[in-house]
């Protein structure tokens, strides 16, 4: 009798399970970080790691972790570092210079990180083992905006590329990257608690301008497809399927690609624990109206320009050096080519205080920062008030609120009450527009 291979979400649920067991280390007031590296006919491959994510960065302590399909078993945990040998090595064939001292550095969500000096350069650098970001093509991205767009706009670090590093990351699962080391604070330590209104009045005009490079300087292939948007010197720009949320594609219609990202939510909110009052109310009433008006998107949302974009351009991966200058932005992972208002939630935590469920109240005078973003990009702000915008956002948001975080030990009665009342007020709107069944 053949064995029922286990499934991807069955191996999360293991992993999870596992890291939650104290396997590497204490789990107290902790939460856990994974991601899928690689999946082969007999294993899955993971990266876990335990997280306060209330505490400052720093270091993470992540481990390689492999599961058998068949027997269901978990290696024994594997310590994700570069050595020292390893990062003189790296530095040198980068930079052809020699490190004098290394360190750990704060790491990214997907990345276990260095900070390195060399000898006889006031240059230092950043050495990242990325887990899911295609090392050679984010290099190639990074030097082409260096290239082609205003530092002063869109500022990136300087990167080093490793000869041979994509065959490597092919066979490895991981790539390393060497970038020149930016100074400055991370905005989000500081926007929400140091910067006054006017201080941040100033950084949001300068957020959209550096926005607005991304969505007109960074030329797309012809026609305009919806998906990853990766390149290297011989082929130039290429977009290939989604991968930062395994959407498939790439798309060649808007309309696809929102079935799609409805789809992927669905499933989602499907697998989310810890909401089943939501589900109760709402599951059913989602999955019949999917099932019903999922085909009847309307045709205006292929007006929505296609653009590209850094999906992860948020206030964490941004640089800030003197008060509000843009020093740098980081962390080109996922670089897609997509409707410019799939960035709506990260523009959005530049008015709102950062919460749990993703959506925090209004900053004090939120619409002055919002009317300060779209206004310094004028052609922008029209698209942003166009019927297509507002339609594609009808449907988008409809897919990112549809699964509300869990509920939080410690809310009170009225936070409790707030908590998904977005999620609450975007999917009954939704489904009372296309007057679907109620349960």
């Amino acid at each position: 009798m053949t064995s029922t291979l286990m499934t991807q979400d069955d191996a999360a649920a293991a992993i999870l399970a596992y890291a939650f067991s104290g396997a590497i280390g204490p789990v107290d007031g902790k939460g856990v970080n994974y991601a899928l590296l690689n999946t082969i006919s007999t294993a899955f491959t993971w990266s876990i790691s335990l997280e306060d994510f209330d505490a400052d960065p720093m270091p993470i302590d992540r481990y390689l972790v492999k599961i058998d399909r068949r027997t269901k078993e978990i290696s024994p945990p594997k310590p994700i570092t570069l050595s020292e040998a390893e990062l003189k090595e790296v530095i040198l064939a980068a930079t052809k210079r020699h490190t004098s001292s290394s360190s750990r550095f704060t790491d990214g969500s997907l990345s276990t990180s260095y900070r390195v000096n060399v000898q006889n350069h006031p240059e230092e650098y950043v050495v990242q083992l990325r887990h899911h970001g295609k090392v050679a093509s984010m290099d190639f991205l990074m030097a082409l905006i260096s290239r082609t767009i205003d530092p002063g706009i869109l500022p990136v670090p300087t990167v080093y590329p490793i000869p041979g590093e994509m065959e490597r990351q092919e066979m490895t699962g991981m790539g390393k990257q060497v970038t020149q080391l930016i100074p400055g604070e991370m905005a989000d330590s500081v926007y929400y608690s140091q910067l006054s209104h006017e201080q941040r009045l100033a950084f949001v005009k300068r957020a959209a301008l550096a926005f607005q490079a991304c969505w007109e300087q960074i030329r797309l292939p012809h026609p305009p497809l919806i998906g990853e948007l990766l390149g290297d010197e011989s082929n130039g720009l290429v977009i290939g399927p989604d991968r930062h949320y395994s959407l498939g594609g790439p798309f060649t219609t808007v309309r696809a690609y929102l079935r799609a990202w409805i789809r992927y939510s669905l499933s989602t909110l499907i697998k989310q624990q810890g909401i089943d009052e939501f589900k109760n109310r709402y599951l059913a009433r989602i999955e019949n109206f999917i099932d019903r008006y999922e085909y009847d998107i309307p045709a205006v949302v292929e007006d929505i320009p296609i653009v590209a974009i850094h999906e992860d351009m948020g206030l964490h991966n941004i640089i800030l050096g003197s008060s509000t200058e843009i020093r740098a932005i980081i962390d080109w992972e996922f670089i897609a080519s997509a409707p410019y208002a799939a960035q709506d939630q990260i523009i959005e935590t530049l008015f709102r205080k950062p919460a749990p469920n993703q959506f925090g109240p209004e900053l004090d005078r939120a619409n002055e920062l919002r009317a300060a973003f779209w206004d310094t990009i004028p052609e922008w702000k029209r698209r942003n008030e166009s019927e297509a915008t507002k339609t594609f956002l009808d449907w988008f948001k409809f897919g990112l609120f549809m699964k509300p975080e869990p509920l939080l030990d410690d809310l009170t009665e009225e936070e409790k009450q707030a908590y998904w009342q977005e999620n609450i007020r975007i999917v009954e709107e939704m489904l009372d527009r296309y007057g679907a069944t109620r349960s």
